[in-house]
C-alpha cells in the first residue's frame, strides 16, 4: 500500500532529524512543485519563489530536530516557507507582477491550476490571499481545514474564499 504524501514526508522529516542527507533529497522531490507552488503564489515573482523554495530546504534540514511528529509535516512545511517569504517582503520592496495570459484550451480547471506553466498566470488574476488558498488546495493537496489553520483563519472563511476565487478564475480564463 501507498503511503500518503504526507506520512512520507513525516517519515522522511524524522529521517532528517537523525541525519540521513538522503532523506532530504528524496523529500525535496516529493515536496519541491508543493513547496514552490506556495512560494510562487505569495511572492509572484519566479526567482524568488525559486530562492524561497530552496531556502525552505534548508531550514528544513537545520532544524528538522524541532519537528513535532503530529500528522502535519506539510504544513510545519508551508510554515517555514511563510516565515521565509514574510523576512523576503521585510527585506525587498521590490514587487515584480506577472502577464496574464488567458488560457481557452478547453482543459479542466484543476488540471490547468495544476499545471506549473499555467500556474503563474492562473495566479496572477487572484488576490494574494485568494492564490495562497487555491495554491494550498490544488496543488499541495491541503484539506481546507488544514489551510485554514495554517493562514489563521476561520474555516468558512477559507471555504467561502476559495470558492469565490475559483468562480473567479473560471469567468475571468475561461475554462
Amino acid at each position: 500500500m501507498k503511503q500518503s504524501k504526507n506520512k512520507q514526508a513525516e517519515n522522511l522529516i524524522i529521517s532528517i532529524s537523525k541525519g540521513d542527507t538522503k532523506a532530504l533529497g528524496t523529500l525535496y522531490e516529493l515536496i519541491k512543485t508543493d513547496v514552490y507552488a506556495y512560494s510562487l503564489s505569495k511572492l509572484r515573482n519566479k526567482a524568488d519563489a525559486e530562492d524561497v523554495t530552496e531556502d525552505t530546504f534548508v531550514k528544513i534540514y537545520k532544524y528538522s530536530s524541532y519537528y513535532n511528529s503530529c500528522g502535519k509535516p506539510l504544513a510545519w512545511v508551508f510554515t517555514i516557507a511563510s516565515n521565509l517569504i514574510k523576512r523576503h517582503y521585510e527585506v525587498s520592496s521590490r514587487s515584480v507582477g506577472l502577464e496574464v495570459v488567458e488560457n481557452k484550451s478547453g482543459t479542466s480547471f484543476e488540471d490547468a491550476v495544476c499545471n506549473n506553466a499555467f500556474l503563474q498566470q492562473v495566479l496572477s488574476l487572484l488576490t494574494q490571499e485568494e492564490s495562497e488558498i487555491i495554491s494550498l488546495r490544488l496543488v499541495s493537496g491541503l484539506k481546507h481545514r488544514e489551510i485554514a489553520k495554517l493562514i489563521n483563519k476561520p474555516l468558512s472563511y477559507v471555504l467561502s474564499k476559495y470558492n469565490r476565487a475559483v468562480k473567479k478564475l473560471k469567468k475571468e480564463v475561461d475554462l
